[in-house]
């Protein structure tokens, strides 16, 4: 009982603390809003022309997000999502500035390789998703199939 005290407590002072910084906010807009109508428009400022360093900081930030954009979860969700047990997933990579993955894995036999790919052509997320390279092991047992698939992924 003492914990929903503490908790309703803390609530209510977040809540006032929020409530503060919105009026603050709202105060700042305001007094921003007015300085900016007194500024004759001869006198504003333009921003000077970005300086080469500038823009390539602005390139590889946006190289970044873009990276971090990536819908991993659901892409791996897919990716290893695969209900036969006749893959084996040995690595993914990714070209985000093109939306792509990249799916190295081995199959047990040329069968379970196209069974995969038909899975993966078959996704919502996943579209073109077309085999590049194969390998036939000859040399292991089994004759294993290594593999590497190329997709483009959607965005959610």
């Amino acid at each position: 009982m003492l914990l929903v005290i503490v908790a309703a407590v803390l609530s209510l002072l977040a809540g006032n603390a929020l409530w503060h910084a919105y009026r603050s906010n709202d105060r700042a807009r305001a007094e921003l809003a007015s300085v900016a109508s007194s500024v004759p428009a001869g006198k504003r400022i333009d921003k000077p022309e970005p300086t080469a360093l500038e823009k390539r900081m602005a390139k590889e930030s946006r190289t970044v997000l873009s990276a971090l954009t990536v819908p991993w979860q659901d892409l791996l969700a897919i990716v290893e999502g695969y209900r036969e047990h006749d893959v084996a997933l040995i690595g993914i990579d990714q070209t985000p500035a093109q939306g792509q993955i990249r799916i190295t894995a081995e199959a047990k036999d040329f069968d379970a390789l196209i069974g995969y790919l038909k899975y993966l052509q078959e996704s919502r997320l996943l579209r073109e998703a077309v085999l590049n390279t194969h390998l036939i092991e000859t040399t292991v047992p089994g004759v294993p199939v290594r593999f590497q698939v190329t997709a483009v992924w959607r965005k959610p």
